[in-house]
């Protein structure tokens, strides 16, 4: 806290004097007003709502109601590289007209290193989870502010599980590829013999993931290479322990496909795989949170699934997984940064991270995820309400909080995630990764792919790639 200090009387210059000092800079001599107030909507630059329920764009018409501002949406491409490369350009010609920018937790360091985005200029409140804040700040400085975050989860068949011995999920991923191969095969000559007499149901895997050269391959190779002791804040792949972790966790991925998952893992993103495990052809899969509702809905009737942490570090027993997610940050360029920086504040605050969670989407806040009672209250009208449902008073019947069912096992993988490596040229680091991992895994040995990898993202963390 800064010390009061006593200071001496100031003296007042007559008007007079002043005015004539002034002259000599300006035409007259008179008051004035202030700066006026902003004018225009707000423009906010965004992908696509990845909620079914709309609820972040919910949370911005209830603030134009409370404050009488209007924002405008901007809607980016559907691709993560076409927002980066469009919010990159636009804010590079000094012309992108946008206010507030809805960035994915990568992009920090590039856009504020290339002057895209402006620092927000006081430190995050406590609120906020230690790890979601890190994925804010680059260079000592806060850069945005968390809106909604992410953690990998373990997604698993519950019933077929149960079924063969195991009522808990593996603990590491050595016992996850044995539970897998033994399982499986099991499951698989049961459904062959049931189905002598009818139609053969779909061969089911060990395990799914997003291995095609996109960053999900870079997600799961970092959350690999950390699975084998490498640290998420280390800079460096070449020295000490990094090299043997990144080469171990590339050479386990690679074996899990190779014993556990189909090929056609190499060409699947979030969605693809959700399809092979809701259509029953994988006991585990990878993914985020997001993919839960999706899943559930496509499920038969009676089949059981659950989510649970990644499976943690054999030697310690830490389970972390990568960081996803997006923070708001208020553009360079900003006509309006007041408005902007209002409706930021009021998109990240408590109550509105409450609805983000109630809707499907990894809160931010710790609040959040406090038990129903003690939570802040989401602003937003319940869902019965938004269908027109009324209570005897004819207002909007009350409904309790819906808290996904997974919402324990996210708030401790959220608690223990980390980041990917903060550097302005993350991009072309991912881009590596991406490259070397995906001709590795479609490799018959390629044990020099994996060797080359560790001096090649080094190379392009620091800008030499």
């Amino acid at each position: 806290m800064t010390a009061l200090r006593r200071t001496a009387p100031r003296r007042t210059v007559p008007a007079a004097l002043l005015c004539l000092t002034l002259t000599m800079a300006a035409s007259g001599c008179t008051s004035g007003p202030g700066p006026g107030p902003e004018k225009g909507a707000i423009v906010l630059a965004t992908g696509s709502d990845l909620s079914s329920s709309g609820v972040r764009q919910d949370l911005i018409r209830a603030w134009e109601k409370r404050t009488g501002r209007t924002v405008r949406i901007v809607r980016l491409p559907d691709t993560a590289d076409g927002q980066r490369s469009q919010l990159l350009a636009a804010g590079q010609s000094g012309d992108s007209h946008y206010d507030v920018l809805n960035i994915d937790v990568a992009w920090t360091a590039e856009f504020a290193e290339a002057g895209v985005i402006r620092p927000w200029g006081t430190s995050l409140d406590a609120d906020f989870l230690d790890s979601v804040v890190k994925t804010a700040e680059y260079e000592g400085k806060v850069w945005g502010v968390p809106f909604n975050t992410d953690a990998g989860l373990l997604y698993y068949r519950k019933d077929i599980l149960h079924e063969y011995g195991h009522d808990q999920p593996p603990s590491n991923w050595g016992e996850l590829k044995n539970v897998a191969i033994q399982v499986a095969d099991a499951h698989n000559r049961k459904a062959a013999r049931a189905a002598k007499h009818g139609r053969k149901p779909p061969t089911m895997y060990g395990m799914v993931a997003q291995l095609r050269p996109y960053e999900g391959l870079t997600v799961n190779t970092l959350e690999s290479t950390w699975a084998n002791g490498g640290d998420p804040e280390a800079t460096s792949f070449t020295k000490g322990e990094q090299v043997g972790a990144l080469q171990q966790g590339v050479a386990d991925v690679k074996d899990r496909l190779d014993s556990i998952m189909p090929h056609e893992a190499t060409t699947m993103d979030e969605t693809e795989s959700r399809r092979w495990f809701a259509d029953g052809r994988a006991l585990f899969m990878r993914n985020w949170p997001v993919e839960y509702a999706s899943v559930a809905e496509k499920l038969k009737e009676g089949v059981q699934f659950a989510v649970a942490q990644l499976p943690g570090r054999p030697t310690d027993g830490k389970r972390m997984s990568v960081l996803g997610g997006q923070n708001l940050a208020i553009s360079a360029g900003s006509t309006r940064p007041a408005g902007a920086r209002a409706l930021i504040e009021a998109l990240t605050s408590p109550g509105s991270e409450r609805c983000l969670l109630e809707r499907g989407f990894a809160a931010t806040r710790d609040s959040a995820y406090r038990e129903a009672a003690k939570a802040p209250d989401c602003p937003l009208p319940p869902g019965d309400a938004e269908r027109g449902e009324r209570g005897a008073t004819g207002r909007p019947a009350p409904a309790p909080a819906r808290e996904p069912a997974y919402t324990r096992t996210l708030y401790a993988a959220l608690r223990a995630a980390e980041p990917r490596p903060r550097s302005a040229h993350y991009q072309t680091f991912s881009k590596v990764v991406q490259i070397r991992v995906s001709e590795y895994l479609n490799s018959r040995g390629g044990a020099a792919i994996a060797d080359a990898l560790a001096r090649e993202a080094d190379e392009a963390l620091s800008g030499r790639g």
